[in-house]
């Protein structure tokens, strides 16, 4: 159990470390550095002390940790997707609007050059 946990901690260090470098590469904002170093130190904590968990466990009557894990990861998961489809939505209506606006510009640009052509 030890090696496992050894693991994951060094997993934790570095993805908080990749979470700053990201932040400095200005790949997220400041909010989201603050939520991946709160994701990775819990993830972190947990690793350190696994009996943190079990109140949780115990409060919502799962029989393992791992199940536990596991419920969370497709809420998460499932959040993930769904935030995708929002921003994946904002953009494409961004896009029809940009297109709709070169395509006017186009046209008014091709009717002026058609009137000083007369």
């Amino acid at each position: 159990m030890i090696l496992l946990q050894m693991t994951a901690l060094g997993f934790g260090i570095y993805m908080m470390f990749w979470s700053f470098l990201s932040y400095k590469k200005r790949l997220f904002y400041l909010n989201e550095l603050y939520f991946w170093t709160t994701v990775w130190s819990a993830f972190i904590l947990v690793t350190i002390f696994p009996g943190t968990l079990k109140i949780i466990l115990q409060t919502f009557n799962i029989n393992r940790t791992m199940d536990l894990l596991m419920i969370l990861a497709f809420m998460i998961i499932w959040a993930i997707t769904f935030k995708n489809y929002l921003d994946n939505q904002s953009l494409k209506n961004k896009l029809n609007e940009l297109v709709k606006k070169e395509a006017i510009n186009k046209a008014l640009n091709a009717h002026k050059i058609s009137k000083k052509n007369k």
